[in-house]
């Protein structure tokens, strides 16, 4: 992956997580990944590619050196609501974590998955020309019939503040569920 030049707005923003991170990790109990809120429109601003599909196999795998376990997801792609990717297409979503000859790496936050599972999946491509969940768990949506699901259960959800100079933890839960055509529409209205 390549690095972007950051803004100082973005640089300010990254400081305030990473603040909020440390104070929180003392504060809350260790399960707990601390994240800001990103809706829809964040999402599909941050991806390069969005899909729903199903879920096909997962397989998970050390790298070179022993010391991180990656697992890779399967999906064959039933729609492309932002990108390039053709249907019935089949592409692999790698993400850290899993287990592996009796060891698991985990983190709170980290999305699950399943076969025969239906997602839509908000992505970027990896530099194996995989693609990668982009938010953690609020990259993956569950699809069952025409329900889109999110899922927010391990992690701390915050908010920019009413002045716009820093965080706070979330008043109210964020909705978890839509439909799938109100999904299409949110996608297709912020690309």
């Amino acid at each position: 992956m390549t690095r972007q030049s950051s803004s100082p707005r973005l640089a300010r923003l990254r400081l305030a997580l990473l603040a909020l991170f440390m104070v929180s990790s003392m504060l809350l109990p260790a399960s707990a990944t601390v994240m800001q809120l990103l809706q829809v429109k964040d999402l599909t601003r941050l991806s390069s590619d969005i899909f729903y599909g199903q879920v096909l196999s997962t397989e998970t795998d050390w790298n070179a050196e022993r010391t991180q376990i990656y697992t890779r997801i399967r999906v064959r792609v039933d729609e492309t609501l932002k990108g390039s990717l053709g249907r019935s297409e089949v592409v692999s979503v790698t993400q850290l974590g899993g287990e592996k000859d009796g060891k698991k790496l985990d983190y709170a936050g980290r999305p699950v998955f399943k076969a025969g599972e239906s997602v839509v999946l908000f992505t970027t491509r990896g530099k194996n020309n995989d693609f990668i969940v982009v938010g953690l768990k609020q990259g993956k949506m569950s699809v069952e019939g025409n329900a889109v699901r999110r899922d927010f259960s391990g992690i701390t959800l915050v908010q920019r503040s009413a002045d716009g100079r820093g965080l706070q933890a979330l008043a109210v839960s964020p909705a978890t569920t839509m439909t799938l055509d109100q999904l299409r529409s949110r996608v297709a209205s912020t690309r």
